[in-house]
């Protein structure tokens, strides 16, 4: 399905990363909405003006660029800013990757281009997409993966989870579903049909 625009998504410490490596390996060209939210903070860039512009020029270093732990911390207690910064961002972020993707198809006529975007539907962006691949990971093991890996506390873990839809509720939106509750085999296998399907 070379033509159909492909979203992967999942909740946080759900191995979607893992899984994108792998379309990665099987031949997708991945577009990663984490590096191009990185490219439009870049100092000079009209994205990066925009954000100065609302949350001022203490969140910047000289060389402007972004003062990124101070500005999580902020968020962190002021949790409706989060929205005000995704309202300037994301428009940005998903132009950027649009234009990549309009390029590639171009450069690669048959290739599978996956747009990975972790809150996609967090930002309303599914109804850009023909077809939606959720990485699935129940909460509870979510929240344990959350306290090891990031060394959070239980209330902590928690607490950053809430801050994403459900990920129960974004099963019934999504098209594909790989399961990652543990055994990593599995969730690879599972990623390889799910591509026999996408890259017919």
């Amino acid at each position: 399905m070379p033509d159909k625009r492909v979203a992967l998504t999942g909740g946080i410490a759900t191995g979607k990363t893992t899984v994108a490596n792998k379309f990665r390996e099987l031949g997708a060209i991945i577009l990663d909405a984490d590096e191009y939210a990185r490219r439009v903070v870049e100092p000079g860039t009209d994205s990066c003006s925009a954000l100065l512009n609302l949350i001022g020029a203490q969140y910047f270093n000289r060389d402007g660029t972004l003062k990124r732990r101070k500005l999580r911390r902020r968020i962190i207690e002021e949790p409706a800013l989060r929205e005000r910064i995704n309202s300037v961002l994301h428009p940005y972020i998903m132009g950027e990757m649009r234009a990549e993707w309009e390029k590639q198809k171009k450069l690669h006529r048959q290739a599978v281009i996956i747009f990975d975007i972790p809150l996609l539907f967090e930002g309303g962006f599914d109804k850009d997409f023909d077809l939606i691949i959720l990485v699935y990971s129940t909460p509870e093991v979510q929240v344990q993966r959350l306290i090891h890996r990031d060394k959070l506390s239980p209330a902590e873990a928690r607490h950053t989870l809430s801050m994403q839809f459900p990920i129960d509720s974004k099963k019934a939106h999504s098209d594909y579903i790989i399961e990652n509750n543990g055994d990593i085999e599995l969730t690879l296998r599972q990623a390889e049909e799910v591509w026999s399907k996408i890259s017919g």
